[in-house]
């Protein structure tokens, strides 16, 4: 049987990213330095063999799966499940606030203002993976998502301690590629 390869790849460049705030699930757009990193990420792609792209319906994702998806001739697949961990309340908040930084180590907890637990999104990117897995056997997928969504991604193909969870980052527009 052959194996199952998942490119997963972050959104490009936002002005919250830039301002070093928590976007979550708001639908913020990408900066032309975002854009050109897409294209950037498009032309690192073209070798990879990808014949599905999956993206977050969030419109940072989209627009970045939409650029390397022209380049590489394949319509990406928006999925609500690939979006971004409800940070709640706690969006717009700079990424060092000290009460983000307590609540992101809580993995049960909510984030307050009807926010999303880490262990929701988890089982939200979980369940997603799941299925595109047992679907897809044997293809190369590539995924266009989140900071937060990318750990998930990380800790679902491999065993991270909750340090390692926490520090994990995927700079916009890189990508990591998983096997099954």
């Amino acid at each position: 049987m052959s194996k199952t390869i998942i490119y997963s790849a972050r959104h490009g460049e936002t002005e919250f990213n830039v301002k070093y705030c928590l976007c979550g699930r708001l639908d913020i757009p990408l900066t032309q330095k975002g854009i050109q990193q897409a294209h950037t990420l498009a032309d690192s792609l073209t070798d990879k063999g990808i014949e599905l792209i999956y993206c977050s319906s969030l419109s940072r994702a989209v627009v970045t799966a939409e650029i390397v998806g022209q380049k590489l001739g394949i319509s990406p697949v928006p999925d609500d499940r690939l979006q971004e961990t409800d940070f709640g309340g706690m969006e717009c908040r700079k990424r060092d606030d000290p009460e983000y930084l307590r609540r992101s180590r809580s993995f049960a907890e909510r984030f307050p203002g009807g926010g999303e637990s880490i262990l929701q999104s988890a089982h939200r990117v979980y369940g997603f993976l799941d299925e595109i897995t047992e679907k897809n056997r044997g293809k190369t997928i590539l995924l266009v998502s989140h900071g937060w969504t990318n750990k998930m991604i990380a800790s679902y193909f491999r065993d991270m301690t909750n340090e390692e969870f926490s520090k994990f980052v995927l700079p916009n527009c890189e990508f990591a590629r998983y096997e099954i």
